[in-house]
């Protein structure tokens, strides 16, 4: 059920209840991202950072994006028997909402 319209510069037209509903949806980092990376990846990204700590994944957050997508490097993780293999767009765009959403633990 849509409530109201808003119209936005450039034609962006939002409904009230996505607006509402994608507010009720914060993404965070415990319920969210951590599930997202495996031991395996935890272990790998050891040396670097932990990807385990709230406080290191979001201090290297842009990084982690740019190799999600294979930008800066090659695509982590790594294809199999390396790793599990890139991540779906699915998981791409969560972790980049997670960052728009402000990096919420």
């Amino acid at each position: 059920m849509v409530l109201a319209t808003i119209r936005l510069p450039e034609g962006a037209v939002y409904n009230i209840v996505e607006v509402l509903g994608s507010m009720a949806n914060v993404t965070s980092y415990q319920a969210d991202i951590l599930p997202l990376f495996t031991e395996r990846d935890i272990h790998a990204m050891s040396k670097a950072f932990n990807l385990g700590s709230y406080d290191d994944v979001k201090a290297h957050a842009a990084a982690i994006y740019d190799r999600i997508r294979g930008i800066g490097g090659a695509v982590m993780p790594p294809p199999p028997p390396r790793g599990e293999g890139p991540w779906p767009q699915a998981r791409i765009d969560l972790f980049a909402r997670w960052v728009a959403d402000g990096y919420q633990p």
